[in-house]
């Protein structure tokens, strides 16, 4: 049970990071200038302050934080979804994981939304490779090359407690 347990968490943290990547890629897409020099310049403007988490990008109104479309959306799609019709254990006191454990889901979020928007301000992604010719995210992580093996890997860029547990914690 204890092996199926941590192999569903880190299904589900995984699902956090390729959805991020999603709605970060439909969104720079959506621009009217998808060229790296713009991506990177609208990622460094939603990095500034952190206003990918504001309500209308705008941190300098902290009473609109972690109300922003992206966290809003990620949040839905990853975590409240698969919440939907979960039974009450009380033994599990899942009254309370409800309650407090969103805390946890919007940090997962924040992180998520801010490794993806690294990527693409890096150049380690590109919006293209993220969306396929019918307009569908793919959510593709993209290969580094480990220098101790020699192969590429996706494990370095990964949306993973080793990677990202750290700045999870601080949201």
């Amino acid at each position: 049970i204890n092996i199926q347990a941590t192999r569903r968490l880190s299904v589900w943290r995984s699902n956090f990071g390729s959805t991020a990547l999603a709605v970060m890629a439909h969104f720079l897409a959506s621009g009217s200038d998808d060229t790296p020099d713009a991506v990177r310049e609208t990622c460094k403007e939603l990095l500034d302050g952190l206003a990918f988490l504001f309500q209308d990008l705008d941190p300098t109104k902290p009473e609109n934080v972690y109300r922003s479309q992206f966290l809003l959306q990620l949040l839905a799609h990853t975590h409240l979804r698969s919440c939907i019709g979960c039974p009450d254990v009380p033994k599990l006191d899942t009254d309370a994981l409800k309650e407090y454990g969103i805390k946890g889901a919007i940090s997962l979020c924040c992180a998520a939304l801010e490794r993806a928007i690294r990527l693409f301000q890096r150049g380690e992604l590109h919006v293209d490779d993220q969306i396929s010719t019918r307009g569908k995210a793919t959510a593709k992580t993209p290969l580094k090359l480990n220098k101790v093996s020699g192969k590429e890997s996706s494990t370095a860029l990964a949306f993973s407690e080793q990677n990202w547990g750290a700045c999870t914690r601080q949201y």
